[in-house]
């Protein structure tokens, strides 16, 4: 958290407010925050006009004029707010633009960064495809998991394999594919891939539809919520009836992540497990 959806959620929000505008200061409170050298970075970037705001899976990015550009990722519990939070010691950096937009990257964890990047498409080339993106295709997912054992799980969470997907809408993708979190990743067979690629693409349209999901620190610029969470299935409802055969939903550990799913909806159909 945050996910593909609330990061798409904000890039929407702050794009109409900080394209064409100029970046006129990089106040640090946390130098940690930085991907190398501060002062070298800001030098870099001041004064800088945004040419475009997108985002590649979990990561926001900001195009600048001079063809470089800045990478912010929030992890798990960074925000971008256009007002200083209620907590202000939760705010690591502040991006100012010409025309009085204030950016307030808060992060109660500190783990988010803002990294100076040369190339946006080299940046981009380190990460899987993007789900909502035209080459998301049931062959091209068949393609990124075709090489691996791992359960199909972890594979979705996995950056490398796929940009964008984090625990709770891997759990509403597997559910809404009838497929096991267990499932090894290269044991799909064409039809499940295909199931398992519109499920993805589903889950996430919806969220984003709905603003995101504020499970937890996640707000909107405008400090509003999301709303997602409301139409979960499956993801942080262990315990709860699942909502089509009404079995009791659980919750097991793969690879240190908890997965969500119905173990009477979702049957583990391959018996290797990893």
């Amino acid at each position: 958290m945050p996910e593909l959806p609330e990061v798409e959620t904000i890039r929407t929000a702050i794009e109409p407010l900080i394209r064409g505008e100029r970046l006129i200061e990089i106040e640090l409170r946390d130098r940690t925050i930085i991907r190398g050298d501060a002062e070298a970075f800001r030098s870099s970037v001041m004064n800088t006009r945004v040419t475009d705001v997108t985002r590649r899976g979990k990561h926001l990015l900001l195009l600048l004029e001079t063809g470089r550009g800045i990478a912010l990722h929030l992890r798990m519990t960074g925000s971008l707010l256009l007002k200083e939070p209620e907590r202000p010691n939760r705010v690591r950096a502040v991006l100012s633009f010409a025309n009085g937009t204030r950016l307030f990257f808060s992060d109660m964890r500190r783990l988010g960064t803002i990294t100076p990047v040369e190339s946006i498409e080299d940046y981009i080339c380190r990460l899987g495809p993007e789900p909502l993106g035209d080459e998301f295709t049931p062959d091209r997912l068949a393609c990124c998991l075709a090489k691996h054992r791992i359960p199909v799980k972890a594979a979705l969470l996995d950056q490398h394999i796929v940009a964008g997907i984090g625990n709770m809408y891997a759990d509403e993708a597997l559910f809404e594919a009838g497929m096991h979190p267990l499932t090894p990743a290269n044991a799909l067979r064409d039809e499940q891939i295909f199931h398992l690629c519109q499920a993805i693409r589903a889950v996430l349209e919806r969220a984003i539809t709905c603003q995101g999901a504020s499970i937890n620190t996640y707000a909107l610029p405008n400090g509003e919520r999301g709303t997602a969470h409301d139409t979960f299935r499956v993801a942080h409802k262990q315990g709860a009836p699942c909502p089509e055969c009404g079995a009791t939903i659980a919750r097991l550990m793969i690879r240190k992540r908890g997965a969500c799913y119905c173990p009477s909806c979702q049957h583990l159909r391959n018996d290797s497990t990893v």
